[in-house]
């Protein structure tokens, strides 16, 4: 467990990760449980003015990574700092004003406070030189996954007993995160401070790589598709087709998560040892089948058991995939470089629900899922067969 070492020996590399846990877990916590009950059942606004809400934080956080990134390349922390303090000031924003225009605001407010914070987080925990990158960010992705996943469970506890208490521990979750980063992060220094390349530039740059155009922005589109096809299907799905209630499909969600972040590590050390293209072909053709076979699924077991193995497959492609995009990405400008991709993988989660709910309402929800399944399988075939060598060989 040679990365454990190091990340926990490094004052930088240990904040950054404590401060992506509280950031992701007060954001899950925010939008994916409390926003939407707390506007319609505490400030009885519609459900669409909710879900218009929660799409503005996400929304303009995908948009603006790319510009994010560049400048933390730019100006280095004092960037993390300026959206940390944005993003707090919009909760309390959303707290003491929370008429409908102003939760907007603040909910996008916050979306542009939170876009820093995960490309700050793999360039300084993952580098692209770093030797033992897949295994390192392995390690990030389980705290991410814990993060976003713990959030949205366990605001349900606060929430049960008042909505003002739960609302106050997030903003002091957020305020931990800022205090947390001012005091373990430097100011100054050399994170990012790069100059002598715009933004406008290195997008071409990125764009021309022959790799880029023919592997990775398909790719990166078609995967989170996918999963965006699935988004809004899969509550729907478990509660109607196969008759598990909001709690056992808790329970479902957890497995799969549980499953995910366990597996990150050793698949990231993996991945660090492997050829990529095998791993991410047999990642990507066991999220397939496993989707595959969710018909099949007839009680809370069975789903449960099908959402680890969801879940562990997610975890063979996450690492290997992560590699392969660092190929080409600048080390000296890696932080637009992940603003860019981040900003493309958003696409593919922004296109996926509208197709899901297409094929759905005219084809059915089996139909939807099979889709998904097929684009995977097709994905993994293309990695089994394509000489990736030739285009990422350094």
């Amino acid at each position: 467990m040679h990365e454990l070492k190091a990340i926990f020996s490094s004052k930088k590399a240990l904040g950054l990760l404590l401060l992506l846990f509280l950031v992701e877990f007060t954001r899950g916590a925010f939008y994916l449980t409390f926003l939407p009950l707390y506007a319609v059942n505490y400030l009885d606004l519609s459900v669409a003015a909710a879900g218009l809400t929660v799409s503005a934080h996400y929304l303009v956080e995908t948009f603006f990574k790319g510009a994010a990134g560049w400048q933390l390349d730019h100006r280095g922390y004092p960037i993390l700092i300026s959206g940390l303090v944005l993003g707090l000031a919009a909760l309390l924003l959303m707290k003491f004003y929370p008429a409908p225009y102003l939760l907007l605001a603040g909910s996008a407010l916050f979306g542009l406070g939170a876009s820093p914070v995960w490309l700050a987080v793999i360039s300084g925990v993952a580098p692209i030189r770093s030797k033992d990158r897949a295994a390192r960010m392995g390690i990030v992705f389980a705290v991410w996954l814990a993060g976003g996943g713990g959030g949205p469970v366990v605001i349900n506890f606060f929430i049960a007993r008042d909505y003002s208490l739960a609302f106050r521990l997030l903003i002091t979750l957020w305020s931990a995160a800022l205090l947390l980063t001012t005091m373990l992060l430097p100011l100054t220094g050399k994170a990012g401070k790069i100059t002598g390349f715009s933004f406008k530039e290195e997008i071409f740059r990125i764009t021309r790589n022959q790799a880029v155009k023919k592997i990775l922005l398909p790719g990166m589109f078609l995967q989170t598709l996918t999963g965006g096809i699935l988004l809004p299907l899969l509550p729907v799905y478990v509660q109607n087709m196969i008759g598990l209630s909001p709690n056992q499909y808790a329970a479902l969600l957890v497995s799969g998560g549980a499953a995910a972040t366990v597996s990150l590590l050793p698949m990231g050390r993996l991945a660090d040892r492997c050829n990529l293209k095998i791993l991410l072909g047999t990642g990507f053709a066991m999220t397939a089948l496993s989707l595959a076979l969710f018909p099949i699924a007839c009680d809370t077991l069975s789903a449960c058991l099908l959402a680890a193995f969801v879940g562990f497959s997610y975890a063979i492609v996450l690492p290997s995939w992560n590699n392969l995009l660092a190929k080409v990405i600048s080390p000296d400008r890696q932080a637009t470089g992940w603003g860019v991709f981040a900003t493309i993988e958003g696409m593919g989660v922004a296109a996926g629900p509208v197709l899901g709910g297409v094929t759905a309402k005219f084809f059915g929800i089996y139909a939807a899922i099979a889709l998904s399944a097929t684009v995977l399988a097709g994905m993994s075939c293309f990695y089994f067969i394509y000489p990736l060598e030739k285009l990422f060989s350094k």
